[in-house]
């Protein structure tokens, strides 16, 4: 179905749904202009609709509705800017106290995968300590057409152990088809303890069954008995996933691990110093050291923000030293202004390829310099207006600047 019809189907949808008896509509409608240079230096001005609409308790049946998409163009016709629909679907929920059931296009997660999906989903649970998920329908791929042979299917199982139900395992699978061969075949295990004083552990596992290792691994410790103070480690090793009929398959692919470890210490009431050192480990190019120290402040009146020096050393000599900041002032009920830096920090974008284009950050960049400011006036309860510019220089580009103003209104 095109997107257009999509939200034609939507709108009236949610229409029907508010004339009916105890249906609750809620959503947002976002409309944002876009400008900047393309890798060609020509200048690109994309122009999108966002609609989000949520219809709750339709006819007093407990069904639910969530619809978002865009629809997009650009004014210049120099770069693609797709329309997109990014979930549609009913939902009910409690059905004999045991299932949920979603159906329609939903975004599906779990420790096996993730996937966008045409389909159904099936979710249990009896307020006992054991849990299960099925799903499977059509998978999704923005930038690919797909057919009734592109298909995804999974899912999970999980429970509550120990006195407390403090310990929760999960095992989690999913498998995807692309004209009808398998392409995917991925399992996945979870764990979390919570001490509840002391500490919370954690840990996430990605077996790839087709190429027969182990494609991700998570562990995690965070220690929080002091009220002031927590500390927080964790091991990350990842390693692409292709599909199988994908010529990227047959290449060796390079591993990625990392430790890192990070400290946080509150100065006072919604203000706190954090300290943070990851040791990163590369297969190909030899290894670095971040380390980041500085201090946030979250909003608890008119001010928030954060400042921090970064430090890069690479055992090739490639240091680098820099300082990252943002900050955001309320000046009464209109206006809000903020802006940031980051200047000397790498800061890495990967983008999916759509196959004619590639979206503002390319395929991959490696940001080094970024100023930006930004404004937002609240011209009601319901609305409001944004505007950022921002100058930036990466790898990719040596610079430019990108800005966007966006008009959002809540229903």
């Amino acid at each position: 179905m095109g997107l257009w019809r999509c939200f034609c189907v939507a709108a009236l949808f949610v229409l029907l749904a508010a004339s009916a008896s105890a249906t609750t509509v809620t959503g947002r409608s976002s409309t944002m202009a876009e400008w900047y240079d393309d890798p060609d230096g020509n200048g690109a001005v994309p122009i999108y609709q966002y609609l989000i609409l949520n219809a709750r308790d339709i006819s007093d049946t407990d069904i639910n509705f969530r619809f978002y998409g865009r629809l997009g163009t650009d004014l210049n016709d120099h770069v693609d800017a797709d329309n997109r629909l990014y979930y549609a679907y009913a939902e009910k929920r409690g059905i004999n106290d045991r299932f949920d059931v979603k159906l329609g296009r939903h975004l599906v997660f779990n420790t096996a995968g993730s996937t966008l999906m045409d389909g159904i989903s099936v979710d249990y649970s009896d307020d006992g300590p054991y849990t299960a998920s099925l799903f499977g329908g059509g998978d999704v791929k923005y930038y690919e057409s797909y057919d009734e042979k592109d298909i995804v299917a999974g899912g999970k199982v999980g429970g509550k152990f120990l006195e407390n139900n403090n310990l929760k395992l999960g095992l989690s699978y999913i498998q995807k088809w692309e004209d009808s061969a398998a392409t995917h075949q991925l399992i996945g295990l979870d764990a979390f303890y919570d001490h509840g004083v002391f500490f919370e552990a954690y840990s996430e596992y990605q077996f790839n069954y087709l190429s027969n290792t182990m494609s991700y691994l998570l562990l995690g410790f965070n220690y929080h008995e002091h009220f002031d103070w927590q500390a927080r480690v964790e091991y990350l090793y990842s390693k692409p996933v292709f599909s199988s009929t994908s010529i990227y398959s047959v290449f060796a692919v390079d591993e990625y691990e990392e430790i890192m470890g990070q400290l946080n210490y509150r100065l006072g009431t919604g203000m706190f110093a954090f300290g943070r050192f990851t040791h990163e480990m590369y297969k190909a190019v030899s290894n670095a050291n971040v380390i980041e120290v500085g201090v946030e402040k979250i909003r608890t009146d008119r001010f928030f923000g954060s400042l921090s020096g970064v430090a890069r050393v690479h055992e090739e000599g490639q240091d680098l030293y820099g300082v990252r900041g943002r900050a955001a002032y309320l000046l009464n009920h209109r206006f809000q202004v903020g802006g940031g830096a980051s200047i000397d920090v790498l800061e890495r974008r990967l983008q999916i390829f759509d196959g004619q284009e590639t979206s503002i950050e390319g395929d991959y960049e490696e940001t080094s310099h970024r100023i930006w400011a930004d404004v937002t006036m609240y011209l009601g309860p319901r609305s409001s207006l944004e505007a950022s510019i921002s100058r930036i220089e990466s790898d990719l580009w040596n610079e430019y600047y990108y800005g966007n103003i966006r008009f959002n209104y809540h229903f």
